[in-house]
């Protein structure tokens, strides 16, 4: 018999959350997407959303309940949802978002799954069923366009964010135009459209936040596209990623440089890195996300 998940999340055209419900729903589960943000803009309150959460568990009768971070939910709605089905947070965000209403919802929660490695060291403090497990790209929107020329040298595809953990990446956009002249510096840009930057792209960068506690869903994206890139290292990266081999390390603007010259013109080398990260990254396919996470319930 086929359980049924209620996925109470957000299902916005470029939300994470539609590949992993479509990775649930091609595993065998029933899906039931609880959109939490449009609800609660519909009924104009936090609170009126709240109870009518409930009183859609109550009549829907899932067997799990699945949290997509859930900023805004009263933690003590998770108590209620505790009496009807297994719950589950999944948080992907980095450590610098992780408030005292996450650890509410974490405390309360029946399983806390992380998306980022570093954040279960935080996690495990309120939550002894905290875990670990890769997030996932979206296989409809991140692939390899072998018929794309690469015209662009090196790609950093990313927002600029004020938050002192993102400090480090104004310095090595920089860096980087400073001494590359065929750099390109995107923001703004998601879907097919990323994809098609991505894959014109000799180098894709990654720069993860300065508390090095993992890598966001872009890295994940990159490696879909069956692109070379290059990230700042991250917590436990060995754990699903062989460094140098998946991807190439940089740890300072000089390291940076240095390398990224040497694989500009050993093109055969990027194909080498290129091909191991994308055939690692099948392993987090949204299928396999879902699969990761639904075999941590009993």
């Amino acid at each position: 018999m086929k359980k049924n998940i209620l996925f109470v999340a957000v299902f916005t055209p470029n939300s994470t959350n539609i590949s992993q419900s479509r990775g649930l729903k091609n595993i065998g589960y029933n899906v039931d997407e609880y959109d939490f943000r449009a609800i609660s803009r519909n009924l104009n309150s936090h609170t009126k959303r709240d109870i009518h959460l409930i009183n859609h568990i109550k009549s829907s009768k899932p067997d799990i309940i699945l949290f997509s971070k859930a900023d805004g939910i009263n933690p003590d709605v998770i108590d209620e949802c505790n009496k009807y089905a297994t719950t589950i947070l999944w948080y992907m965000d980095a450590l610098h978002n992780f408030t005292p209403q996450t650890i509410r919802l974490v405390q309360k929660i029946n399983y806390f799954i992380c998306g980022i490695p570093g954040v279960v060291y935080e996690g495990i403090k309120y939550n002894q069923n905290t875990f670990f497990i890769e997030q996932c790209y979206d296989d409809e929107f991140n692939y390899p366009m072998d018929n794309i020329e690469k015209t662009i040298d090196i790609s950093f595809i990313a927002n600029i964010d004020p938050h002192p953990i993102h400090s480090n990446r104004q310095p090595y956009i920089d860096f980087i135009n400073k001494n590359f002249q065929n750099f390109q510096h995107i923001n703004g840009i998601y879907g097919l459209e990323h994809n098609k930057i991505v894959n014109s792209s000799k180098i894709n960068i990654n720069i993860c936040p300065t508390d090095k506690t993992g890598a966001s869903v872009r890295l994940h994206k990159l490696l879909a596209a069956k692109s070379f890139v290059m990230t700042t290292p991250w917590i436990d990266m060995d754990i699903n990623f062989t460094p140098n081999k998946d991807f190439i390390i940089f740890d300072s603007p000089e390291e940076f440089k240095e390398k990224a010259i040497y694989y500009l013109n050993n093109p055969i080398h990027r194909d080498i890195i290129r091909t191991n990260g994308y055939n690692t990254i099948q392993n987090h396919h949204p299928n396999k996300w879902a699969e990761n996470i639904m075999n941590l319930i009993p």
